[in-house]
């Protein structure tokens, strides 16, 4: 049986501050005809220009995904791109006043409750799925991504480790639905070491930051604030990012993928690959 693209029923929006450059942003979400794909618009430039979202606009940049088109940009995309993955939104024009979305509380959770507002809307064209042949395997150090074929979604393994700090290695692992991503994706916050933040703030992130909306990591693994909504909040927040990045390919994807010791720039050179690698299924009508 074929799936139904979907969209959402109605607009929502919300403001808040972007976690980098530290700018107040309005994001509105508006439903898109099918076969659209993802696509943000900046409605604070002159004639509103749209970046697809698809790889061939990814910018590289450290710690964060953007996305250029011309001459505009959109970053941070990642942790919406996430939670439209994580309830299988196909299509969505996403406006937003500003270069950087707005952090919310450093989680994808902002954006899982405004698509749930808006309300997930089935369409009347068939999402085409697609898998792999066979393994594809992206390894770097002690750093290794793989991507495996699947008859059913995506499930996602995160291993995260930290050699030299008194941080317990965490595994993660979940098959990915609109139920399990909001109940146990959604709410993982983004993190930092405090022996890093003096570093990066000299070289220009997080101006935005706050306590509010980024765990800080002590030496022995215990936050400067606040306590963990997981025992193994590092990891899920490293699957949200790794699902955000996934969604540039697409919908549709079904695959299981393993990642040890990864961050976003593992995560694009797989996207790289995929782009090539992922075949369609024939749909069983």
């Amino acid at each position: 049986m074929s799936v139904a693209q979907k969209t959402v029923r109605e607009p929502a929006q919300f403001t808040g501050i972007g976690v980098n450059l530290g700018r107040e942003v309005t994001l509105r979400i508006l439903p898109a005809p099918p076969n659209t794909g993802i696509i943000f618009r900046r409605t604070d430039l002159p004639n509103a220009p749209s970046i697809p979202v698809s790889p061939e606009y990814v910018c590289p940049m450290e710690r964060r995904t953007m996305l250029q088109h011309g001459e505009a940009q959109v970053q941070m995309t990642e942790h919406l791109l996430a939670a439209a993955s994580g309830l299988e939104i196909d299509n969505l024009v996403v406006e937003v006043s500003g270069p950087e979305l707005p952090a919310g509380d450093g989680s994808a959770r902002v954006f899982t409750d405004l698509l749930l507002t808006a309300g997930p809307l089935e369409q009347d064209t068939p999402r085409v799925l697609r898998t792999l042949a066979g393994p594809v395997t992206i390894a770097e150090g002690s750093s290794t991504i793989t991507a495996s074929p699947s008859t059913e979604g995506i499930t996602v393994s995160y291993t995260l480790e930290y050699t030299g700090l008194a941080i317990a290695a965490q595994r993660f692992e979940i098959h990915v639905t609109p139920e399990s991503f909001a109940a146990e994706l959604a709410s993982a916050r983004t993190f930092v070491l405090q022996s890093e933040a003096a570093a990066l703030l000299s070289s220009g992130f997080g101006r935005g930051a706050s306590l509010e909306n980024t765990l800080v990591l002590r030496q022995d693994g215990s936050l400067v604030y606040g306590d963990y909504r997981f025992p193994d909040e590092l990891a899920r927040h490293k699957a949200v990012d790794l699902l955000g990045d996934l969604r540039l390919v697409g919908t549709g994807i079904a695959a299981r993928i393993d990642a040890v010791r990864t961050g976003h720039a593992h995560n694009f050179r797989l996207v790289q690959l995929l782009a090539s690698k992922l075949i369609a299924i024939p749909a069983n009508d």
